[in-house]
């Protein structure tokens, strides 16, 4: 019997309907939102086809598909929420009382404008912008959780593609150089591959995610009784492609993660051989053991060279690119390029303006006009600091406890979300094992890179961690588990 599961128009989408949705989902935020700025030209388009596709899928999906990602939308909606409690007017009382404000209150008294009502956000356009650009996370939580939980692997795939498109936009990118029309934004990493991204940073991270997703999807695709002989060599393939990308765009912390993904990946590669199902011709298998056993000698050996080689894999290469001359990540890891000199220098006063923000906050995107307040003369320069490269100093200046708390909600969440997919593993060690191990990777890639970037700030990236959200919630079996399909 069907359990009753309503929605907006009592109608259903079909299992590959939805799959299609997902693709068209990923197509359109791959291509349009690669940019964290307020001003770029196709954000309206990404963001009213974002609004279309939650609105379609709140219609026309049953609502217990919703019930695994209750905690996230919640937390969202929470999100969305304090953002528009930044943007109500306060008194010129209250308002005058806050950090920062008496020098905005100074200037309101000198033009006779002392009784203005202002909200607690010191930039309401870009407090908008922000929360504008909430819809495409909360687009792709509904596209994502639509997904019928037993295929889940589409996701990874989703992630693996995106990573794909934008390893075959740098490739265009290289051939047809930086004034080419293949670079998508204005204000870009000139000279850089940055693929379908504006930060060449950016494009690091997805495709350090990239061969996470890879390392999966070879590793599940060993264990599979279904052989598709082209799937395994075309995934790790790409894995030492993705690498060698990484290494001519010129991010570094792009090269650190990716190189750790990789040998994270080959060795869970390696390691899931052991679960490959058995053949089931016995002869050919006994034939297998007997030529296994005759050249004992050669197997240390053969061990020794296995262990090896993507160390001496990554050694290589890096070893090519440093001599080589040319502007890459191993020459910009070696002799820096000044920027992070600013970035260590601009730090304190980051600090500082966190410890006086956390409590409201100064408002959603107001980073760049708030620093202009304090930013010492000394690092006064021709380009301005548009962020802080540190999305967990970030936060608090711009959202304050309240968005913290939020943070600490979500995260606990994943937490408590990774140690009960370990627990509930059939077996300890077994290759089901592999994919919370993988999706812990991938948001350690993540928190990390937030350390000295904002990727989350960026709207494709941001569906890239939506996904990973929906798929760890799918990871503990739901009620929609038992929803027929059709």
């Amino acid at each position: 019997m069907k359990p009753v599961s309503g929605n907006l128009l009592q109608n259903d989408l079909s299992p590959a309907t939805r799959l299609v949705a997902l693709a068209l989902f990923v197509f359109a935020v791959a291509l349009t939102g690669g940019g964290s700025r307020s001003d770029i030209a196709s954000l309206p388009l990404l963001r009213g086809f974002a609004a279309l596709t939650f609105f379609a899928m709140l219609a026309f999906v049953p609502t217990v598909v919703w019930r695994g990602i209750r905690f996230p939308l919640i937390l969202l909606g929470l999100l969305a929420a304090w953002m528009v409690v930044q943007l109500i007017p306060l008194s010129p009382a209250i308002w005058s009382t806050l950090p920062l404000r008496d020098r905005v209150v100074s200037i309101d008294e000198l033009l006779g404008a002392g009784d203005r009502w202002r909200p607690i956000s010191m930039t309401p356009t870009q407090t908008v912008n922000s929360l504008l650009a909430l819809i495409v996370p909360a687009a792709a939580l509904l596209v994502a959780a639509a997904v019928p939980a037993g295929e889940r692997i589409r996701l990874w795939w989703a992630i693996w593609g995106f990573g794909v498109a934008s390893a075959v936009f740098c490739l265009f990118q290289f051939v047809a150089g930086p004034r080419s029309l293949f670079y998508l934004y204005r204000i870009t990493n000139e000279g850089s591959l940055v693929g379908l991204f504006a930060n060449r940073n950016h494009n690091a991270l997805l495709l350090s995610l990239s061969i996470l997703s890879a390392g999966w999807l070879a590793v599940n695709e060993i264990a599979s009784r279904t052989k598709r002989p082209l799937i395994v060599p075309m995934l790790i393939g790409s894995m030492v492609f993705f690498l060698l990308l990484i290494l001519i765009i010129g991010s570094r912390f792009g090269l650190v993660f990716g190189s750790v993904s990789l040998l994270s990946c080959y060795l869970l590669v390696r390691w899931s051989y052991r679960f490959e199902p058995k053949p089931i011709n016995q002869a050919r298998g006994r034939a297998h053991r007997r030529a296994a056993a005759a050249a004992p000698a050669a197997r240390p050996a053969r061990r020794i060279l296995l262990n090896l080689l993507p160390f001496l894999l990554i050694a290589g290469l890096v070893a090519v690119f440093y001599f080589s001359g040319r502007d890459n990540t191993v020459a910009r890891l070696v002799d820096g390029d000044g920027a992070e000199e600013i970035r260590i220098a601009a730090l304190g006063t980051v600090a500082s303006l966190a410890k006086g923000q956390w409590l409201l906050g100064s408002g959603f995107g107001s980073f760049a006009s708030v620093y202009q307040i304090v930013e010492p003369d000394a690092l006064l320069r021709q380009d301005y600091f548009n962020q802080a490269h540190n999305d967990w100093l970030q936060l608090p200046i711009e959202g304050g406890l309240p968005a913290v708390l939020i943070f600490l909600a979500g995260a606990s969440w994943i937490v408590s979300g990774l140690v009960g997919a370990l627990r509930q593993r059939s077996r300890p060690f077994g290759v089901e094992f592999v994919e919370p191990i993988v999706l812990a990777g991938a948001f350690a890639l993540i928190v990390l890179n937030s350390i000295v970037d904002y990727p989350l700030r960026t709207q494709s990236l941001a569906m890239i961690a939506v996904f990973l959200l929906v798929i760890l919630a799918r990871l503990r079996p739901t009620t929609e588990d038992s929803v027929p399909w059709g």
